[in-house]
């Protein structure tokens, strides 16, 4: 089945075939969660244990199904679970951020979480769905890094220094060098332009290198 016609059944309601999807890349979801999880208990954002990466992906997976109408098109399928995820690590974190600014807690203490489909940081951010539209006459090839690092050095460099790329480039370089998404998929979930992402792989290249 072609990701066109896997999406009019979910968008019509086929709740099967979109957690037939989830299953199958549950792998990469996890891990993707892992690296979001490390990189806000590493800024100070989450406490330890703060939330595992199965809550974070089940947290997200329901935002994606009610939400599913609102992919954009052009994006794969699978590309919308992980444009989600990282809206649900976002989300969480600007929301346990503002607790903290108005209330003093034990960093010990999680802090009570309502369902995020009912959280204003999704529903009242429309600037989230004015999706990033790229130019169909760019060459994807003029973007892309030259092959001159093996990808695991690459994302190793990722998980042993979480901040050592800003946000938006630790997630280009985990979908581009370990999810296997291509450059027009990585500018669509990370709502940026070809010219902006390439040099963040490269550089995330550089410092793996280093």
């Amino acid at each position: 089945m072609t990701d066109k016609g896997l999406w009019e059944k979910i968008v019509a309601g086929d709740r099967e075939a979109f957690d037939a999807l989830v299953e199958q890349e549950m792998a990469g979801l996890l891990e993707a969660a892992r690296h979001e999880i490390r990189y806000y208990e590493d800024v100070g954002d989450f406490p330890p244990r703060y939330m595992t990466p199965e809550e974070l992906v089940a947290e997200a997976m329901i935002h994606a199904w009610d939400h599913r109408k609102k992919k954009p098109e052009g994006m794969q399928p699978r590309a919308w679970l992980y444009a989600m995820l990282f809206k649900a690590a976002d989300a969480l974190a600007a929301r346990r951020r503002a607790i903290q600014e108005h209330e003093t807690l034990s960093t010990d203490e999680r802090i009570p979480d309502d369902p995020l489909v009912l959280d204003p940081v999704y529903d009242d951010d429309e600037e989230f769905y004015e999706w990033y539209q790229p130019d169909e006459a760019l060459k994807w090839e003029d973007t892309l890094p030259a092959d001159t690092l093996p990808p695991e050095q690459i994302i190793a460099f990722c998980e042993r220094e979480p901040q050592g790329l800003a946000p938006v480039e630790r997630r280009a370089t985990l979908l581009y060098f370990r999810l296997d998404f291509d450059m027009e998929q990585v500018c669509r979930i990370l709502q940026r332009k070809p010219e902006e992402v390439g040099p963040m792989l490269e550089k995330a290249k550089t410092k793996a290198a280093s």
